[in-house]
Parts: structure tokens; C-alpha cells; sequence
């Protein structure tokens, strides 16, 4: 059935351009639906769910033992225990053998989920930068590469990583006193192209080749991405508060000086409900948007429209059709 634009605005979602001026200025909340829009292949956002499938039982056994999702954790864990059997001489090949393996898995989930160079549209990327640069901050749970791209397409936002790292010029350095940007993204669960390293979150920078290749290299080398693969909202927002970065990113969403926010290709899942109840408790109004699909039945619209809605509390909701915000063809 296809859902005219009188039969979603008898349901109360509108489209973009009738709600538009009421936002003018506010930030967008980007999610995993945005990146979809680029690449189907994105859909499996959870590196961990895309990995687990395949691994050996042993290495599932580690994740259960330490009720984690998180690949950095377990390699952290599993370092620090190679080192204690290598200085009390105990054999630790088998300790060695699954740290290479979860290793190279996460490397392969990297490269099995996202997108070969031949398969990014730089001119989609060029046209999706020029219109998200109508919102003035950014926050996304997204940790793909293609945030990376817009941003320096866009040529609007900054990210807080402009210093120049001189202990390895490879990165740049987290600085939150950015005065040479108003505008800026922030990276809620991190990305795969930010690391940490000692006290500090570093940016990676491009070199000649494929910026997977990049990150690849410096997982090999035991450098592991920041991003957060934790299951329940708890878990991600306890590893949040453990770095300096992510809950810099984290305080600018709840003490955003707008009090009204657009959100884009956000499920506001379970695993999300830190990020619900940072905006229920600090924005007066909400811009939702709703994906509209044929074969989508009008019951599973409303459904969907009454679970937003129960979300929140004390924040105004306001839904449209999320395919009239950006053009992605």
C-alpha cells in the first residue's frame, strides 16, 4: 500500500519542509539507518554480532566469562595475561593463539561490513555533505567511515581532533578546547578510526591508502579502535563514563544549549536507552523521523509511532517521514 502524504499526516507524521522551520538550528541525532542509506552492508552495526557468529567456542567463552562485548576488553585481558605467563615462564601459546584469533576476527568483521572503496559514491557523499551542513551539531552512535568522509566534505564541522599528535603524527589529538569550529560531530560510541592511547583518544589520519587498510595496520600492531560494542545500555554508558573523550561527547548531548533535536536513522532501542533518557531529561522537543516503506502496513507504522512516544516523558515528539530529510540518490 503506498502511504500518501494525507494519509501519514492524518497519522501525524509530517513531511520535512512542513516542520522544518520549527527546527531550524537544532542538532541531529544520526543512527545506524543513515549509514544504510549509503550501504546495505552496514546493517550489522555490532561488529560483535557479525563476528560471534563464526568464532570458535573457546573465544565465546571468554566473552560470556567476562560479560563483555567488547573486543578491546578481552585482547586488554588476554595481553595482560600473556605477559604474566611470559615473566613467570608458563606456557601461553594458548592464550596467544586466541588473542590472534579475536584479532583477526575483528579485522575480518571490519572488512566484511563495510564498504570497498569501489563501492562508496563520492558524488552521494558530496551531495548528503552539503545538506546535512542545515544543522549546526551532529551526534552519532555511528562508528563507520563515512561520517569521516562527510565531515571533510562538508567542510563545516570540526571534531575537537586538530592537534597535531607529535609523538606520532600518524593521529591527531583530542582537544576539547576547539575555537576553530562552532560546529561539530560528535562521536557517541566512538568510531573506527579514533584510538586511544595512554590518557589520550586520537584520530587516525589518511595516508595513501584505503583508511580500513589503515586501521587494519594498526590492529595488527595491538592499537584497537574506540568504539563501543557493549550489549545493554548500562554496559555502553559505564564505558562511556571510562573515557575522557566519549563522555565529553556524551555531556555535550545532555547540556546541548538548543532545546529541540532532529533524529535520523535512530532506533532508540533498548541498547540506546542512556542516549533516551539524556534527551528526555534535557530537550524540550523532538523532530523524529519515521521510515516509510510499501510493504510496511499502517498497524506496524502506529506501533512503531506508539513506542517512541512511550520512550518519553517529558519531551514533546514531533514524527515525519524520515525519506524527506536528505536525498541520498
Amino acid at each position: 500500500m503506498k502511504h500518501t502524504p494525507e494519509i501519514l499526516n492524518a497519522e501525524g507524521i509530517r513531511q520535512w519542509n512542513l516542520i522544518k522551520k520549527d527546527f531550524i538550528k537544532s542538532p541531529l541525532l544520526l543512527g545506524n539507518g543513515f549509514s544504510l542509506n549509503f550501504s546495505s552492508k552496514l546493517l550489522y552495526r555490532n561488529l560483535y554480532e557479525n563476528y560471534i557468529k563464526n568464532c570458535p567456542g573457546e573465544i565465546t567463552s571468554l566473552f560470556k566469562e567476562f560479560v563483555s562485548y567488547n573486543f578491546e576488553i578481552i585482547l586488554e585481558h588476554l595481553e595482560s595475561t600473556e605477559r604474566v605467563c611470559k615473566a613467570l615462564n608458563i606456557n601461553h601459546d594458548r592464550i596467544s593463539k586466541n588473542k590472534n584469533l579475536i584479532k583477526q576476527g575483528l579485522i575480518d568483521s571490519i572488512n566484511r561490513i563495510h564498504p570497498t572503496p569501489d563501492q562508496i559514491k563520492l558524488e552521494q557523499i558530496q551531495k548528503v555533505a552539503e545538506q546535512i551542513k542545515e544543522f549546526d551539531q551532529i551526534f552519532t552512535t555511528n562508528y563507520d567511515l563515512f561520517s569521516y568522509y562527510l565531515i571533510l566534505e562538508s567542510k563545516k564541522f570540526g571534531d575537537y581532533f586538530y592537534y597535531e599528535n607529535y609523538d606520532d603524527n600518524r593521529f591527531k589529538l583530542f582537544n576539547s578546547g576547539d575555537e576553530q569550529n562552532n560546529n561539530h560531530i560528535y562521536y557517541l560510541h566512538g568510531a573506527l578510526f579514533l584510538f586511544d592511547k595512554s590518557i589520550n583518544t586520537l584520530k587516525i589520519k589518511r595516508d595513501e591508502n584505503w583508511l580500513i587498510e589503515v586501521i587494519t595496520k594498526e590492529i595488527t600492531s595491538d592499537n584497537y579502535p574506540l568504539f563501543i560494542s557493549e550489549g545493554t545500555y548500562k554496559m555502553k554508558l559505564k564505558a562511556i563514563q571510562s573515557n575522557n573523550y566519549l563522555s565529553y561527547c556524551f555531556r555535550h548531548l545532555k547540556e546541548n544549549k538548543s532545546k529541540k533535536m532532529v533524529i535520523f536513522g535512530q532506533s532508540l532501542s533498548n541498547q540506546d536507552l542512556h542516549i533516551v533518557q539524556a534527551i528526555d531529561n534535557n530537550y524540550e522537543k523532538i523532530a523524529y523521523g519515521i521510515r516509510i516503506t510499501e510493504s510496511k502496513k499502517m498497524n506496524e507504522i502506529k506501533a512503531e509511532l506508539s513506542r517512541v512516544r512511550s520512550l518519553f516523558k517529558n519531551t514533546e515528539i514531533e514524527f515525519f517521514d524520515s525519506s524527506t530529510l536528505f536525498d541520498f540518490e
